[in-house]
């Protein structure tokens, strides 16, 4: 290969990836659920991130809400921040201590999760800035365009899985009717047995 053929495949090669990062960028730059902490109690810790603004604005305000099978028990209140947790999520705001754009921010809230192993559950968010401007990352789809923040329930992470319902034919018998129904039919065999023998002795038998 020539040199002028190897500078247009290098050439190439760079517009390729310039265009895989631009492609990636929006999708990259929204509200994370980056973790879920079992605490051990059945409560869990859930940590919600992001590192960017609204073109290049700070972050002054962040709302997530919480959706159905998770208790809202407590939410932090990083520094410069306060907290305010409603009925249906956690509303933080930050005016004196905007987050700049391109900063790394953690909200942490303390949850209890009710529901299924495997179960999907979607923390809809809105992130504000000064301005006014805004974005709403509420898509319950993953590969929608502004998807919310989500994660997949564990027995770990679950306060109570929930049991799935035995059928009829495998499910438990009731021991205490059973007992009671087996001592009954041997009072009665006993009972029977004895009344057989001193009818026999009268007749003679």
């Amino acid at each position: 290969m020539t040199r002028r053929p190897l500078r247009r495949a290098t050439a190439a090669l760079v517009l390729a990836a310039a265009g895989v990062v631009a492609a990636s960028s929006p999708a990259a730059a929204h509200v994370l659920l980056e973790t879920v902490e079992p605490l051990g109690d059945g409560t869990a810790r859930i940590t919600f991130t992001f590192d960017h603004g609204c073109d290049g604005e700070p972050t002054d305000a962040l709302r997530v809400v919480m959706p159905e099978g998770v208790e809202l028990l407590a939410a932090d209140q990083p520094d410069g921040w306060t907290s305010e947790v409603g009925d249906d999520g956690v509303a933080w705001s930050g005016e004196a201590a905007p987050i700049a754009d391109g900063e790394r921010a953690a909200f942490t809230v303390d949850v209890r999760v009710t529901g299924d192993i495997g179960e999907s559950f979607a923390f809809p968010a809105v992130q504000e800035c000064p301005s006014g401007a805004s974005h709403d990352w509420s898509d319950t789809d993953p590969s929608g365009a502004h998807p919310a923040p989500t994660f997949v329930a564990t027995a770990a992470t679950l306060s109570t899985p929930a049991a799935s319902p035995l059928p009829a034919s495998e499910a438990p018998i009731p021991l205490a009717p059973l007992v009671a129904g087996v001592v009954g039919a041997s009072v009665l065999a006993g009972a029977g047995g004895a009344w057989a023998v001193r009818g026999r002795r009268r007749q003679g038998v």
